[in-house]
């Protein structure tokens, strides 16, 4: 199956634009052709190997990979809390923090905001399952590892956000609340890159991953799954017992690699906005940042 090129809805512009694939010749390899496919399910999906590559990006040597990454994807300096000479190896610059007010948190508390930067896209949840556009339907309960903690959100909604590796890969709360201990699902780290996707949205329930019930002040009940891929060295919880937590506060951040934040809601609880819903229902992803509004409660 030939591999095609991925729209995505820029809110700022206003208009679609072809997503910059991190890495691409590699992705086109890994997962356009058969032996590619099969060098994944034999190597690259296994944990090991993105642990080994992210032991590799926390080596001194890395550090020399972070202006050529810069220039190449166009991160814009301004918005990093550092100078990137300060950062002792690669990782320390992927899992950089911003400068105050480069991710305002809309504080509206009908709004409902997005946990993090990356392409976002919202499904119904039918018959306990995500049935897609584009690719392969994904059951609630097995990627919860839960199936009566699924039933509760038959007929709901469910927003994924998809982060590149040229994304900030750190990752907030939806709402001010309380959550308990996060679970971990064990599994493989399969790439999130849109090539992978296209050929098995199976991903999602496939990789690891830590849920968490978010017990929120405006929107009920939610559940969050923060989802590692290829090449994600660690997924770093700053509560993984629990607590309270504040709207816009940071909940966590993935080490190198790309990852996935998804989001479920109970039935009539939130309606996305109507870019998101639109370009969502053709199988278009939006491009969203940490803390702006992307939808509402009902």
């Amino acid at each position: 199956m030939p591999l095609v090129d991925i729209q995505l809805y820029n809110r700022q512009t206003k208009s679609l634009e072809k997503e910059t694939v991190f890495e691409k010749r590699v992705m086109e390899l890994a997962y356009g052709t058969s032996i590619g496919v099969q060098i994944c399910q034999l190597l690259l999906k296994k944990p090991w190997f993105s642990h080994l590559y992210g032991w590799i990006k926390r080596q001194p040597s890395s550090k020399t990979a972070i202006h050529l990454f810069v220039e190449k994807y166009g991160i814009d300096t301004n918005e990093i809390r550092q100078p990137l000479e300060k950062f002792a190896n690669f990782n320390e610059f992927f899992i950089r923090e911003l400068v105050d007010g480069a991710r305002p948190i809309d504080n509206t508390p009908e709004h409902l905001i997005s946990p993090s930067d990356g392409r976002m896209i919202h499904y119904p949840v039918l018959n306990q399952a995500v049935i897609p556009v584009k690719g392969v339907r994904f059951d609630i309960a097995t990627l919860l590892n839960d199936a009566v903690l699924a039933a509760q959100y038959d007929g709901g909604d469910c927003f994924v956000t998809r982060l590149a590796p040229i994304d900030y890969h750190r990752y907030g709360y939806i709402d001010s609340g309380t959550h308990g201990k996060h679970h971990k699902i064990n599994g493989f780290l399969h790439s999130v890159s849109p090539y992978a996707l296209q050929r098995n949205l199976r991903v999602f329930t496939g990789n690891q991953r830590e849920s968490c019930v978010l017990h929120t002040d405006n929107f009920g009940t939610v559940i969050q799954i923060d989802v590692g891929a290829l090449a994600v060295g660690k997924i770093v919880q700053h509560q993984p017992q629990g607590g309270r937590f504040e709207r816009g506060e940071q909940k966590g951040y993935f080490e190198f690699g790309g990852s996935t934040v998804i989001l479920l809601f109970e039935p009539n609880i939130v309606v996305p906005d109507e870019d998101i819903l639109h370009h969502s229902r053709a199988g278009i992803e939006t491009i969203v940042k940490y803390g702006s509004k992307i939808g509402r409660r009902l």
